[in-house]
Parts: structure tokens; C-alpha cells; sequence
């Protein structure tokens, strides 16, 4: 019965342990394109686009997850505040969506915030 007793702590432990470590943070469970923005809209604006300077953006929309990569660098996790509106995870990079009459991206523009 002692043993019972030593070991029934270090279970609860233990338990507890693997239900924290098992668990994704919040910020992995939330979706990045919002269900109050359009998806469809947004699908609109997949593709890969030649900026101003020359540089290569590519934008790829999926179920839950909004990814940007700019030249050859990996794909970032966006946020998608509107239909016309993309923001990095750090909040220092916007991506303006300018769309034509029928609602298809006509270009864009990457806005940096500078760090003072």
C-alpha cells in the first residue's frame, strides 16, 4: 500500500506533464484567414506577383493558414485582416490588395514598417 501511495503523485505528474506537452500553443490553433473574411475572395488573391523593385512575391491561400514569401525565402504565416488587407505575424509588414471592378487583384503593394 505505501508504494501505491509514493507512486500516485508522480502519475498526477506525470499526467500532467503529457497534456501540456501534447497541446499546440493558441496562437498555432487559431486560423489566419478568418471566417469573417471571405476565403473565396481571398483565393482570388493567390498567385505570385512582380513587385515594383523586382522582387518576387508569392501568395498562397489555404483552408485555415495564409502564407507569404517574398523572392526565394520560405513561406510565412500571415493574418488576414480584410479582404484587401494581409499582415505579417510580427505586424511590421502589411500587404495592400488593390482589386479591379470584378474583384480580381489588379496589383499589390508591400509596406515595411522601420524598426527606430
Amino acid at each position: 500500500m505505501k508504494t501505491w501511495t509514493n507512486l500516485r503523485p508522480l502519475t498526477l505528474s506525470a499526467a500532467l506533464l503529457a497534456t501540456l506537452t501534447l497541446t499546440a500553443p493558441a496562437s498555432a490553433q487559431e486560423p489566419t484567414v478568418p471566417a469573417a473574411v471571405g476565403r473565396a475572395v481571398l483565393r482570388d488573391a493567390q498567385g505570385e506577383y512582380v513587385l515594383e523593385d523586382g522582387r518576387t512575391l508569392r501568395v498562397v491561400v489555404g483552408v485555415r493558414q495564409l502564407g507569404v514569401a517574398l523572392d526565394q525565402s520560405p513561406l510565412e504565416s500571415w493574418q488576414a485582416k480584410s479582404a484587401e488587407l494581409l499582415v505579417s505575424a510580427d505586424g511590421m509588414r502589411r500587404l495592400r490588395l488593390y482589386r479591379n471592378v470584378d474583384g480580381t487583384v489588379d496589383r499589390i503593394a508591400l509596406e515595411t514598417d522601420r524598426v527606430k
